[in-house]
């Protein structure tokens, strides 16, 4: 069994070590482009202007071709489409009318302390007054 870094089919991908057998797909499983199903290079040019339609509408392309035709109709229709004016007012009426405040400093701010807090900024304390007082013992010999 194959690693799945590289499932496009373009790559072989690393053989698998651990000697677990290749699971069937499941249900709802779809591969994303079967090695058979890429576009012909007509339907390429057809796409970028560079050939006529009656060049591509042969058999086996056709169906690209009114793949790709319903696409550009699809998007032509959505590109008509205008946002209801009724839309934009409500979205400016959503803004804020005044600049917001500015936030409080932290040194103003309240400060909750709890009892594990407490603890734990005592016991920091406690560690860096021994950790200076054993530097300046070390020191002073």
């Amino acid at each position: 069994m194959f690693d799945d870094l590289h499932s496009d089919g373009l790559n072989d991908g690393r053989k698998r070590e651990n000697g677990q057998p290749e699971r069937p797909l499941a249900d709802r499983e779809v591969p994303l482009t079967p090695p058979s199903a890429t576009i012909a290079d007509a339907v390429h040019a057809w796409l970028d202007g560079e050939a006529p339609e009656s060049s591509v509408r042969r058999g086996e392309w056709s169906r690209e071709v009114e793949f790709w035709k319903r696409i550009d109709e699809d998007l032509a229709a959505r590109r008509r489409l205008k946002t209801p004016a009724h839309l934009q007012a409500q979205i400016m009426n959503a803004l804020p009318t005044h600049a917001p405040h500015i936030i409080t400093p932290w040194w103003r701010r309240e400060m909750v302390v709890t009892a594990a807090t407490a603890i734990a900024a005592a016991a920091a304390l406690v560690t860096l007054a021994a950790v200076a007082t054993a530097m300046l013992m070390t020191a002073q010999r």
